[in-house]
């Protein structure tokens, strides 16, 4: 086995947010075989870590294992119209495989920051669309190192993932018709205009804070609530969008415990209990 395990590793510079403890251990598998032989023997509890975009690690460092994918599992294989993903492949960079081959569908992941296998988590989306409209199979390994294969998505929803304790390696993503390219990439640039013109630019964030209550934005609650641009000791919530946490200084605890307040404000003012789009992992 080529996994080595590297004890109390500082996790900080692998989020967005730039916050976090230590892991306990944390190690990158290059391999499929790397990963399926670590998992068979693994004794410790076990988190995944993308690009740590959508993740708040808490002071006290995450438990257990945090392992990376690493080359083998970014790899994007084009078959017909399918593209054959791996876990790490960057959901931006197969948006931009996807355009060089005239495929469509994939427009709304140019702009989304993570990986393929942490939007298989959280079932990623934007623009109306997420993952689970284009999957046509997922491949993961259990934590405990069985090979499992996932065909039906029909339980999987609004940022909703049913699937839990397995590592997602690989998945078929089938695109939704043949386009020139100059359509897709201009579907592609009004997204991404839309993004620059309503979403921070430039500055630590992990994306929206909040999922969407059905029938409601949470961004519109926020700003209802006078939240919008609130700030306190380094944490934020944006002054372009309500909906984006910013840290400017703020430890890891201190971000959670502002988010944490920001939502008791709006279930106290508008009733609505806002459900937590980031995750916030690790001991405080």
């Amino acid at each position: 086995m080529t996994l080595r395990l590297t004890p109390d590793y500082p996790l900080a510079k692998y989020t967005w947010l730039g916050t976090g403890g230590n892991a306990d251990y944390f190690g990158v598998a290059d391999t499929f075989g790397d990963l399926k032989e670590f998992l068979k023997t693994n004794t410790y509890p076990i988190h995944v870590l993308g690009v740590g975009s959508n993740v708040l690690i808490r002071d006290g460092g995450i438990e257990g294992v945090v392992l990376k994918l690493g080359k083998d599992f970014q790899k994007i294989e084009v078959k017909d119209n399918t593209l054959i993903c791996g876990a790490g492949a960057r959901l931006s960079e197969i948006a931009k495989v996807a355009l060089e081959n005239e495929l469509s569908g994939f427009e709304f992941m140019a702009d989304i920051p993570g990986t393929l296998g942490g939007g298989l988590f959280s079932n990623a989306g934007a623009f109306g669309r997420a993952l689970s409209d284009c999957l046509v199979r997922t491949d993961a390994l259990t934590f405990d190192g069985l090979e499992k294969k996932h065909t039906d998505f029909s339980d999987w929803g609004y940022r909703h993932n049913p699937i839990r304790n397995v590592v997602f390696t690989r998945a078929v993503l089938k695109a939704e018709k043949s386009l020139k390219k100059e359509q897709i990439q201009s579907v592609m640039n009004d997204y991404h205009q839309q993004r620059k013109a309503h979403q921070p630019q430039g500055v630590r964030t992990a994306g929206s804070t909040f999922k969407n209550p059905k029938g409601k934005s949470a961004g519109f609650l926020l700003e209802k609530c006078g939240l919008k641009g609130y700030k306190e000791n380094g944490a934020e919530m944006s002054s372009v969008h309500a909906n984006f946490l910013i840290n400017r200084g703020a430890g890891g605890n201190q971000l959670e415990d502002f988010v944490l307040r920001i939502r008791q404000q709006v279930l106290q003012k508008e009733g609505v209990l806002l459900e937590m789009e980031i995750q916030c992992l690790g001991r405080r």
